[in-house]
């Protein structure tokens, strides 16, 4: 059966459902109250109250409250600033039907397999949006919802498996973290006990591995019972122990740390394929090919289209913060591309130079922007003066190229200056001598933002550039 049929069969039959379950609820409340009122009149001693008592753990849901109310609701609107009075039945009628509503978007969920499809984050996108009152399950609405979902699957796979590992260890933001052999260290996920989790999300992650490799290797779900996580907290009574998997080997520890290694190679490396394909070639062009120098000198090309991945307004009010540009301040723009970082210094009372490898984006910061200092060049070619109060930067990425046009960036900085960096989510973490030579100068200088040097841009930070490649910010100040 395609999934489209079986999408409406599924539809049609739940909808019907819902319908028919609504529909008796109204009548099991209208029945309530007649006899209710009809019971009232007959008794001896006055009303007899038919309500729950208050202090019944049933009457303290606002399900159960909506349903034994005799009275009209009332509800604050925060947009007319007014009071607004329902009826007892209509607001029964409006609980009941986001009870439901819920409880039928969850079981198709659930029915199509798609909450094996989703990873921890989506799924938990999807029901946050249930939360307060859901869409309608309509038909049309439902074949919307999971036929975006059906449609867009493989990037929802890919996605999810670049999320769950990122999640597990900020290393592996990079992709390049993953190296057969590898060992994660899950911190705090246990209690000092160890008999349960004290971070459920580092839970449901581990999960989401687990789940990854068994559909890689052929297989459904794992049933909670027989999960690593349950075999995590199986109840030792010593620590540390040791969990031997099929796909892990884990050791756990008495203060809660987990150390994890991949058992199965061959599915690890299909993992990074599919990385690879999901950041894209900026990551997966080659770097670790014997054709990339491991050394600290600069690269003598440029990168491949010039490594053209612009900036968005987001990401450039991120470095403004970072770098905290003010009026009358002396900025450099390396590698300026269309100028968006440099726009928003220059709007923020900076005094403002580009330096830009392709004619016609040096050409059109010069005539469309109005950028006077701006020199057509190879950044990596031009000779350091240490003459500006900052730099702002989103240089080329590909084969660690961001690492040499900081290190050169650096040399163009006054003693006290602040640099700013948009760079691949690897150059915090990789370890070749160019990544090091960076890691050196990093070493030597103060944070300029906050107490951390490097910090996380969200992911999909240059989805509008085509690439969905993970991203930090380097923010250093440079020793007086």
């Amino acid at each position: 059966m395609s999934f489209e049929l079986m999408n409406r069969v599924q539809i049609d039959e739940i909808t019907g459902g819902r319908d028919l379950a609504i529909a008796r609820w109204l009548d099991a409340f209208d029945s309530f109250h007649r006899l209710s009122d009809e019971a009232a009149g007959l008794s001896i001693g006055g009303a007899l109250s038919l309500t729950a008592p208050s202090g019944d753990r049933y009457n303290d849901t606002g399900l159960t409250r909506a349903f034994l109310a005799k009275t009209d609701h009332e509800a604050y609107d925060r947009e007319t600033h007014s009071t607004i009075k329902t009826s007892a039945r209509d607001h029964f009628a409006a609980k009941m039907t986001a009870a439901v509503d819920r409880r039928c978007w969850r079981h198709l969920l659930e029915t199509l397999g798609f909450d094996q499809l989703l990873d921890r984050q989506a799924r938990e996108e999807f029901y946050s949006g249930l939360e307060g009152v859901p869409p309608t399950f309509t038909t049309e609405n439902c074949a919307a919802t999971f036929g975006h979902i059906w449609e867009n699957r493989r990037d929802i796979y890919l996605r999810g498996i670049a999320n769950t590992f990122a999640a597990l260890d900020r290393r592996f933001r990079s992709h390049e973290g993953f190296k057969i052999g590898s060992r994660l260290i899950i911190e705090r996920a246990l209690s000092d006990s160890g008999r349960w989790w004290s971070d459920y999300n580092r839970r449901d992650t581990l999960r989401d591995v687990e789940r990854v490799f068994r559909e890689l290797d052929g297989l459904g779900p794992c049933p909670e019972s027989m999960s690593i996580t349950e075999q995590v907290i199986s109840g030792r009574d010593y620590t540390p122990f040791v969990i031997h998997g099929d796909y892990f080997r884990v050791r756990v520890f008495g203060n809660g740390n987990l150390h994890l290694w991949f058992e199965r190679k061959d599915l690890l490396k299909e993992v990074n394929k599919l990385l690879a394909e999901y950041y894209g070639e900026v990551i997966g062009d080659g770097y670790n090919s014997t054709e990339a120098p491991d050394a600290p000198e600069f690269h003598l090309t440029p990168a491949k289209d010039f490594g053209a991945f612009m900036s968005s307004d987001e990401v450039a009010w991120r470095v403004m913060e970072c770098a905290m540009i003010g009026k009358g301040l002396t900025v450099l723009e390396p590698s300026a591309g269309t100028g968006v970082l440099a726009k928003a210094a220059h709007k923020a009372g900076a005094l403002v130079d580009c330096i830009e490898i392709q004619p016609g984006l040096a050409h059109e910061l010069r005539v469309l922007h109005g950028f006077e200092d701006v020199r057509q060049a190879d950044f990596l070619t031009l000779p350091p003066s240490p003459s500006y109060d900052r730099i702002i930067m989103n240089p080329p990425f590909d084969r660690g190229r961001d690492c040499d046009h900081v290190r050169h960036a650096f040399e163009f900085l006054k003693p006290g200056g602040i640099l700013v960096a948009v760079m691949s989510a690897r150059a915090e973490f990789r370890e070749d001598k160019r990544h090091r030579a960076l890691h050196d100068i990093v070493a030597r200088c103060r944070p300029a933002c906050g107490w951390r040097k490097w910090h996380d841009l969200p992911a999909g930070s240059f989805a509008h550039a085509g690439t969905n490649i993970n991203t930090v910010i380097l923010a250093i100040r440079k020793p007086d």
